[in-house]
């Protein structure tokens, strides 16, 4: 492949922690602070326009000035992004809140909000002239990656650990990756291999871990783009998202700063870090108090959980998740898995919202937010129910047969 017209370019790049800035030649390249050795995350190369926030999107790529590829005509993109946002009035009774709003990130292309970030990092990625990227991931990672590979005609190799479903692992499958069970619990010693494997044959690195590849974790930055846009600049007192490694909640505070310096906004939301009792990394971080290195250093021993997608046992993201928590007096909330099952299905019953488990963990965690009568909240709903029917099939009623005949029916409606 040729190198990029502009294969010069820098990306700037800052510390999270204590300020410290540089520049870095490719957006998949790790940096750390040369003042705190934190990691660092990608910054903008342009300064926020606020024309470019006002008008609405028809897809993540309308805000490409703020992403980190050199030439987003060329962007690798499946129609991801510029989704919904639904209102959810009967489960915001129930929590006693004044209005709850859904960011229905399950309608990207394959199902989850990983599309977002696995199109800027395919773009990089293609951009940099590598023709096979890998991934670690127990699920939608690798469908998002398996499929945007697709569209690049690039190869794709995926680690799934042992948190990945079946029916994730058959779709990624289908549009042509490499797919590997690797046998442990823990995804930090799966990404080992995975870099292992990148350095060795001279593959990209696209796991949505911003610690080993900046660029992959970019694209959730739009989200708040789009919140600022649908809620007409009237943002809620309180965003909550599920975290993992930390990468979602990292980018969305990201993209309210940006929103801020561009003066759209005054004040940042409240953001909610939601993990499973089972695997609380975030959880712990906080109480303890640690920096981004301490937590990082710290895994979280044997994650047991059936939301699978966040049982990530060390914070990737620490050094963008902490702060965003602690800058914007947010909070983490862990749920233990009976009541994400119950606020799957309520979800579902109510609001015709079907989420796996790792989204729902947002519904279970509403009545752990501190909230009054006013209170205004939004839920990044980030992966789709249909990914991971089994949990499903497990918690409804069996199937009911009858024969064609209008008295058995009123005999079984009675």
């Amino acid at each position: 492949m040729n190198p990029p017209h502009d294969a010069l370019v820098s990306f700037p790049v800052g510390c999270c922690e204590c300020g410290w800035e540089t520049s870095v030649q490719s957006p998949l390249e790790p940096a750390r602070c040369g003042r705190c050795g934190t990691p660092m995350a990608l910054r903008p190369r342009h300064r926020p326009d606020p024309e470019l926030f006002r008008r609405s999107p028809r897809s993540l790529w309308d805000y490409a000035p703020m992403l980190p590829a050199r030439n987003p005509d060329g962007a690798i993109t499946l129609g991801e992004g510029a989704t919904p946002l639904v209102s959810a009035p009967r489960l915001a009774r129930r929590a006693g809140l004044a209005e709850l709003r859904v960011k229905n990130e399950s309608v990207n292309p394959t199902g989850s909000f990983k599309d977002r970030q696995v199109s800027v990092g395919v773009t990089c990625a293609r951009e940099a002239g590598f023709d096979t990227a890998a991934v670690v991931s127990s699920g939608n990672v690798a469908v998002a990656a398996a499929a945007y590979c697709a569209r690049a005609e690039m190869r794709a190799v995926l680690f799934m650990h042992a948190h990945a479903g079946t029916g994730k692992i058959a779709q990624a499958a289908a549009c042509g990756a490499r797919v590997f069970r690797v046998e442990s619990d823990s995804p930090d010693q799966v990404f080992g291999l995975c870099r292992e494997a990148c350095k060795k044959f001279g593959w990209a690195h696209l796991s949505t871990a911003g610690i080993y590849a900046p660029a992959c974790v970019e694209g959730a930055r739009t989200i708040a783009y789009e919140l600022w846009q649908q809620y007409g600049g009237d943002l809620p007192d309180w965003i909550v998202a599920p975290v993992g490694g930390g990468g979602l909640m990292g980018g969305i505070w990201r993209g309210l700063t940006d929103l801020q310096q561009a003066g759209l906004i005054s004040r940042l939301p409240r953001l909610a870090g939601v993990q499973a009792a089972g695997c609380a990394p975030l959880t712990r971080a906080l109480a303890e108090g640690w920096t981004p290195l301490e937590a990082l250093s710290r895994p979280w021993p044997n994650p047991k959980t059936i939301a699978g997608g966040i049982a990530d046992d060390i914070l990737f993201d620490a050094h963008t998740v902490l702060p965003a928590l602690r800058q914007t007096n947010g909070m983490a909330i862990s749920v233990p898995d009976p009541e994400i099952r119950d606020a799957a299905c309520l979800l579902a019953r109510e609001e015709g919202l079907l989420a796996e488990p790792t989204a729902a963990v947002l519904f279970a965690a509403l009545p752990y937010l501190p909230r009054t009568d006013t209170t205004r909240v939004c839920c990044v709903l980030t992966g789709h129910g249909l990914k991971d029917l089994p949990f499903f099939a497990h918690l409804t009623h069996p199937l009911e047969t009858i024969p064609p005949r209008f008295a058995a029916l009123e005999k079984a409606l009675s």
